[in-house]
């Protein structure tokens, strides 16, 4: 007989008879720990997917990136293209959504900046002024200046705008020379004793 030609070996048909027997009883048993086995698996695999599987060939490629187990081969993590978070290949990413960067400009912003720039303004216009050298008013009006003089003989100062602080304005950031510390013994007049 040629061995691709296949023979019947009769008709299967189906079993009118229930089995029984312990044999039986020990298939049921076999059968209903397998179920069990099989469903505890499902409950697993339908809980959250890590990212390195969630992702696999699109961000974490096995070799590449991660290796075969998940673990992190090193480098810079990559992120979530809509909420730019890390994405760590062992966690479960679950995305916030877009998140935007820059702060919405609403009309009530605009005018709590309005009235901030305005009390900058305000400083600012008071720092011009020319105030007394006794009292420290502010004195706006040139009778003012005469008041003041003839008052408590305080003579008019402007403010400057000075870096450091100084009183006499200049914008060099450090504190004036001592006039006793010089002396002309040398060239230089540093290295005299």
């Amino acid at each position: 007989m040629k061995p691709w030609v296949h023979r019947s070996t009769g008709v299967a048909g189906e079993c009118d008879i229930e089995p029984s027997g312990a044999i039986w009883e020990q298939a049921k048993a076999i059968l209903a720990s397998r179920a069990k086995a099989k469903e505890e698996r499902e409950a697993k695999r339908a809980g959250p997917v890590p990212n390195w599987i969630a992702y696999k060939d699109i961000i974490f490629v096995v070799g590449k990136n991660v290796d075969h187990n998940g673990n992190w081969l090193g480098g810079r993590l990559p992120t979530c293209k809509k909420c730019e978070r890390c994405l760590p290949p062992r966690e479960h990413h679950v995305c916030a959504g877009f998140t935007p960067k820059f702060v919405e400009h609403t009309p009530d912003r605009k005018e709590r900046w309005e009235a901030q720039r305005e009390e900058i303004r305000e400083t600012r216009r008071a720092g011009r002024g020319v105030f007394c050298s006794e009292c420290g008013a502010l004195l706006e009006d040139p009778d003012d200046e005469q008041w003041h003089f003839e008052d408590h003989e305080g003579r008019p100062e402007r403010n400057h705008y000075a870096v450091d602080g100084e009183h006499d304005g200049d914008l060099d950031g450090y504190d004036d020379e001592r006039e006793d510390d010089y002396c002309e013994g040398d060239d230089d007049g540093y290295n005299c004793d």
